[in-house]
């Protein structure tokens, strides 16, 4: 059995992982079980986390497409032409996609017009019900075209059978980040901020911030940071800063004595600030499943989310950017009143495992 591991992201490949490691265990057994690694992007681009991913023991991809257009129109057709070539070159017996990226969709679309190859979509079924949103057209097309859905979630599985997909195409087996966290939490490194900063935990606040509605905003992005300063009763507020959000900063020049803005931090330091932080709050979906295996308080800052589980079960509160919901999180917060969140169904580090043993039966 030969798999395409396809990642569109660099966050991908933390999901990747445990899978990876569970087809490793498999070779290590003597079983025929081979796959290749295909990152959409370019290797300059995943330098950045080379090092990284070094130090948790995830390979580098076999494959780099080299996509760098920014535009998602060619993007998406660079991406598609490149991997169809692969796909011609080697056909593999199934494509695994992982997230919902423009370069993943259009691998997606290139691996569909492969006769007889069989698409399987970790990730299936997750919906913000925000047609606006670039990742939502994505998250459709790719579940148009798949065969085999592993939903991370049970709304999610729930979303796909209301969309008309069969039950028997459909494989609830967890969500792989956390396989990624209870496997790693533990060895992450202490950052050198913590020491810089003197951060103790539970005595900061994690301000991550990313959606261009918010980062390219001054008015919105000084509003809302004056309404968190105020909130923080003094705890630090660490906010990373990524290229779009620096500038904005910048040319809104607030200042206060318990906000921090340091450079956007690699994973494991950002994983790290999150799991010690008295609240995460953020802008977009990322640290939301996180957040909520870490069993951290987490605020969302926009109403259309599609992983409804971390505030349904798990930890996560949304507000919107309204002040008043804003204000009434953190009263609870400070209070010791937060929601009594649990960790979601099978979000128990086992999902690798489960989703190697569908993929046997089904290849």
């Amino acid at each position: 059995m030969l798999v395409d591991f396809v990642a569109g992201s660099k966050l991908d490949f933390y999901v990747i992982a445990p899978v990876l490691e569970s087809v490793q265990l498999e070779q290590d057994a003597g079983r025929d079980v081979g796959y290749r690694v295909i990152f959409t992007g370019s290797s300059a681009e995943f330098q950045s986390i080379d090092e990284e991913l070094s130090f948790f023991g995830i390979p580098r991809p076999n494959i780099f497409l080299e996509v760098a257009e920014k535009d998602n129109t060619l993007l998406t057709a660079t991406t598609l032409v490149r991997y169809e070539q692969v796909l011609k070159s080697t056909k593999p017996d199934i494509v695994l996609l992982f997230g919902h990226s423009t370069g993943t969709m259009a691998c997606a679309l290139a691996a569909s017009k492969i006769h007889g190859l069989k698409i399987a979509h970790i990730g299936s079924g997750m919906r913000s019900n925000n047609r606006n949103a670039p990742d939502e057209v994505n998250r459709k097309v790719i579940d148009a075209i798949t065969d085999y859905h592993f939903p991370i979630a049970q709304s999610s599985a729930e979303n796909l059978r209301i969309e008309g997909v069969p039950d028997e195409f459909i494989f609830f087996t967890g969500n792989p980040i956390g396989d990624f966290l209870n496997k790693e939490i533990e060895t992450m490194p202490e950052p050198e901020i913590w020491n810089t900063l003197q951060l103790q935990q539970r005595k900061y606040i994690l301000l991550n911030l990313e959606h261009p509605s918010l980062t390219r905003s001054g008015a919105r992005l000084k509003s809302l940071l004056l309404n968190i300063i105020r909130l923080s009763r003094n705890l630090l507020v660490i906010m990373p800063a990524n290229t779009t959000s620096e500038g904005t900063l910048k040319a809104i020049g607030i200042k206060a004595r318990n906000l921090h803005v340091i450079e956007q931090p690699g994973i494991s330091t950002l994983y790290y600030l999150s799991r010690y932080a008295k609240v995460v709050v953020t802008d977009t979906e990322n640290l939301q499943d996180e957040t909520t295996v870490m069993q951290t308080p987490c605020i969302t800052l926009f109403k259309t989310v599609a992983r409804p589980d971390t505030y349904t079960t798990g930890f996560n509160e949304i507000t919107g950017l309204q002040p008043e919901a804003l204000e009434q999180a953190f009263q609870k917060l400070f209070a010791g009143e937060w929601k009594k969140g649990r960790i979601p169904y099978l979000w128990d580090g086992k999902a690798a495992t489960r989703i190697l043993n569908v993929l046997k039966k089904l290849v």
